[in-house]
């Protein structure tokens, strides 16, 4: 990988990251179909490129997070139910995530019916989302946060191991299913890419032992942060005017229909 595909791919990863797209798709098909990387590599690239945004959202959240810390041990505090969500929630997408990345690492999916997946659960994605808050089920405080909504949310957290099966997108749209604002929903599913990101981090060179951390990767990642702070930012004082539905839809109409291109060219 070059100094130009990283930086590329950087951009990409920073600015999806937060959307209800899948970074970890879109990286590893321009990855896979641009820069003509092996399959393997762009899963590799892609998990790695997370660290960026990781590093993004401690940044942006970095007093939310101390304060978190600080008054966990405050029996009934909102700083503890929010601590309990994602410890619960963390651990539930580690369940489901990693027997998933072992998967995703070991079989490779033709690139045609690869890209045409990751269309088709962009396009569900979309309609989950539309579903949730057309149905009137949003508005509950962080103060009602429950058990069994982290298990939830982590659950669906943990799907986003797949490549196409976008985190934020699908984290988001559970959580305005529970019934949560639009606001404390993006708040929540940002701060849960915190310690699940930071776990597969630590799991990449387990997973991909010929995995190499390169000087142009160095910068991709710097990238991504750089990139991911500017577009979580924005994405947190716009939410309310951003239409996450019609671009989900139309991205996933757009990669099902070049995966039908593909899958004709027998590419």
């Amino acid at each position: 990988m070059n100094y130009f595909q990283a930086i590329v791919l950087g951009i990409i990863q920073g600015t999806t990251e937060w959307l209800p797209i899948s970074s970890q798709a879109m990286v590893f098909l321009f990855s896979r179909f641009f820069f003509d990387l092996g399959h393997i590599e762009a899963i590799g690239v892609s998990v790695w490129l997370h660290s960026g945004t990781l590093l993004a959202a401690v940044i942006y959240f970095w007093k939310d997070i101390l304060r978190i810390l600080g008054n966990i041990f405050q029996k009934d505090s909102l700083s503890q139910k929010v601590f309990l969500f994602l410890l619960l929630s963390t651990l539930m997408s580690g369940i489901i995530a990693f027997p998933l990345l072992f998967f995703v690492f070991l079989v490779e999916i033709p690139k045609a019916l690869f890209t045409i997946v990751i269309g088709l659960l962009l396009v569900i994605i979309a309609f989950l989302q539309k579903k949730s808050c057309g149905l009137g089920l949003c508005g509950k405080s962080l103060e009602f946060l429950k058990i069994q909504d982290s298990l939830i949310v982590g659950m669906v957290q943990g799907f986003a191991a797949l490549p196409g099966f976008s985190r934020s997108g699908s984290t988001v749209a559970m959580l305005l299913f529970l019934k949560y604002s639009l606001k404390d929903a993006f708040y929540l599913s940002f701060l849960m890419s915190i310690p699940i990101v930071f776990l597969a981090q630590i799991a990449l060179p387990i997973l991909q032992k010929e995995f190499i951390i390169t000087i142009p990767l160095l910068v991709g990642t710097l990238v991504s942060g750089l990139v991911g702070f500017i577009s979580i930012k924005a994405l947190m004082e716009f939410a309310q005017k951003v239409s996450f539905f019609k671009a989900t839809l139309t991205l996933g109409f757009i990669v099902v229909f070049l995966g039908v291109i593909l899958l004709f060219l027998n590419y």
